[in-house]
């Protein structure tokens, strides 16, 4: 595996700063044009990639979304997903996406995972032994310890947070009212 090239060793080429390379990379106006293109050569023929741990630490923010949801076959989740990605991608951010299998357990364990500062916020469809056991402690400490949640359709009014949800109900009363109104 070949090693990373890191803010540190293009310093020491250039007998500058560390700060000199990371305001050069960015394109600061307080280095002067050659050695911004001079180190910015250098980082791109070195395959320079900035350290996205040391930045989220740095900045507090990942630029990480999870998902966790309880299934990938059903086409609804599927459609789901690819909105969330592509919104998500739009705005920057990257997803990391988890499938509970319909298991309380799975749900439990991939939230405390994740808690540990990997993403900046959670969608969550709940699973449905989650939901049939009332069980909801590990949502409430993800949003006390690591950042937002909002639920999607399976979700829980017990849980004081963002939820997105269909209204099946009236959403069927009024395509039944339209059905007999105008072919009945």
């Amino acid at each position: 595996m070949k090693k990373r090239t890191t803010l540190k060793q293009i310093a020491k080429v250039f007998n500058v700063s560390i700060a000199t390379v990371s305001k050069a990379l960015k394109d600061s106006h307080e280095i002067s044009v050659a050695t911004k293109n001079k180190i910015q050569e250098y980082a791109k023929n070195n395959n320079y990639r900035p350290n996205s741990i040391a930045l989220s630490l740095l900045n507090r923010k990942t630029k990480t979304i999870g998902v966790i949801m309880p299934s990938i076959l059903n086409p609804f989740f599927v459609k789901i997903f690819s909105g969330i990605e592509h919104i998500a991608n739009d705005k920057g951010y990257n997803v990391i996406t988890i499938v509970s299998h319909g298991k309380l357990e799975k749900e439990i364990t991939s939230i405390h995972m994740l808690e540990n500062g990997l993403i900046d916020g959670l969608l969550i469809s709940l699973s449905e032994e989650t939901e049939a056991k009332q069980h909801f402690g590990h949502l409430e400490e993800f949003i006390d310890n690591a950042g937002p949640i909002v639920m999607f359709d399976r979700i829980s009014d017990s849980v004081n947070t963002d939820k997105v949800i269909v209204d099946d109900f009236n959403c069927a009363y009024k395509a039944t009212e339209h059905l007999i109104k105008n072919w009945m």
